[in-house]
């Protein structure tokens, strides 16, 4: 995992080796993730990864949830990286081309934090104002760079005078969230990953461009 907030749970600074140690807490929690749900992980199971004893992660975190928070922050911070993917417009082939790299740039993102993603979108739909925060925080840039493309498109007559230039890129995002949360139960629907990330890119691409 990349660098944290550097403070232990008694608001202390913690120095390099502290760190160091904070950060194989939540990569072993991120691990724990990928397998089952944050209810299902024990402190114990998280420390023993590292070759710890379980009294080491209380200095760090209060419990695994706030591990996970802590991970989702990091998830957020990481999702960052797709804005620059789009920020040359999505028009003709090479904007088709853009939006399949942000489509398959998301998956990946999703494959390697999908346990923390999972748990941050169900408690921010719980009503969780922190998890609603991170949430927020990942997704807000991607949202108003789509909207961004949207209202220029609008301007030049590409798209439809009613069409709401926030929910449209909110819906996408919405849309591309889902599937990419559920890529791995694609072969129910007989679906191939390359037809995940085509179908995806093509809606946002006729969605930004006005296209049917």
């Amino acid at each position: 995992m990349g660098s944290r907030a550097i403070e232990d749970q008694a608001g202390r600074r913690l120095g390099p080796r502290a760190v160091e140690t904070r950060n194989k807490l939540l990569d072993a929690t991120l691990q724990l993730l990928g397998e089952r749900s944050v209810l299902e992980i024990s402190v114990a199971e998280i420390t023993r990864q590292i070759g710890s004893a379980p009294s080491l992660f209380y200095h760090y975190f209060k419990d695994v949830e706030e591990a996970t928070q802590h991970v989702a922050r990091e998830a957020a911070t990481e999702m960052s990286a797709l804005v620059p993917l789009i920020e040359d417009g999505l028009e003709g082939e090479a904007g088709l081309q853009r939006a399949r790299d942000l489509v398959e740039a998301y998956i990946k993102h999703w494959e390697r934090f999908r346990g923390a993603l999972l748990f941050r979108n169900q408690a921010a739909d719980r009503g969780d104002a922190e998890f609603h925060r991170i949430r927020k925080r990942a997704l807000g840039p991607l949202i108003d760079e789509l909207r961004t493309l949207i209202e220029q498109s609008k301007k030049q007559g590409r798209v439809a005078k009613d069409v709401h230039p926030y929910l449209a890129a909110s819906a996408l995002i919405s849309i591309l969230e889902s599937l990419a949360a559920h890529a791995d139960k694609l072969r129910v629907f007989k679906a191939s990953k390359s037809q995940l990330v085509d179908t995806c890119a093509r809606m946002i691409h006729g969605t930004v461009n006005g296209e049917s």
